[in-house]
């Protein structure tokens, strides 16, 4: 039944229930540009198909789950439909994700350079994250936690494992549309899952190193 309304067309109302959006929010999309007009039917009706529906799952990771403002939901969508290359659009996605973040720190930055070199990483320095990375690093030099930056590179791996793991995890979506869902949500709900995973490890290696200590 489901593939059989694809194939025909959804009028607004199931495009409503099964995105889980109100019709006036739908609308209010399509008055923006941000969702793509459906197939006209009659002067007053319209069919949508599942591309409108992936777009407005997309729409709702962005909003709903990332909270992002419409100025960077338009950035992303506009990748998408642009002539951006997937990876340019993951890009403009990860712009959009993270919050800016000004240094000028030269010695951050040599640091930071040196680790991620060191995997043999290829990254833009104008990009938001890497600004992040190295505004961290200049925050943990300034509060003296040299045990942390000495151990940067295994701080280096660690993330390459995860980002590794984030995109096998949407390699099997047939879409840009559903590969750049995947990366918000997985991003944004992966944050405190693995947040809450280092707090667990963390607990388990310090019972092992107080026994250590007691022996």
């Amino acid at each position: 039944m489901q593939e059989s309304a694809e194939k025909s067309g959804m009028r607004m109302a199931e495009l409503s229930r099964r995105s889980g959006l109100s019709v006036p929010t739908i609308k209010y999309y399509l008055r923006e540009g941000l969702l793509q007009p459906g197939r006209r039917t009659s002067v007053n009706q319209a069919v949508y198909d599942r591309t409108h529906l992936e777009r407005l799952r997309l729409i709702g990771a962005l909003t709903s789950v990332a909270g992002l403002p419409l100025a960077k939901v338009r950035a992303v969508v506009d990748a998408v439909d642009g002539q951006a290359s997937e990876v340019e659009a993951m890009g403009v996605v990860q712009d959009a994700l993270i919050d800016e973040a000004e240094t000028d720190d030269t010695a951050a930055s040599a640091i930071l350079d040196r680790a991620i070199t060191a995997r043999g990483w290829h990254c833009a320095k104008s990009s938001p994250a890497y600004r992040a990375a190295v505004n961290a690093v200049a925050m943990l030099t300034t509060e003296n936690l040299t045990p942390i930056l000495d151990r940067l590179d295994a701080y280096v791996e660690a993330a390459e494992d995860v980002g590794r793991t984030d995109l096998d995890a949407i390699g099997d979506a047939v879409s840009l549309e559903e590969r750049i869902r995947g990366v918000v949500l997985g991003s944004v709900l992966r944050r405190p899952l693995l947040e809450a995973l280092v707090l667990l490890a963390q607990q388990h290696f310090a019972q092992d190193l107080t026994r250590s200590e007691e022996s």
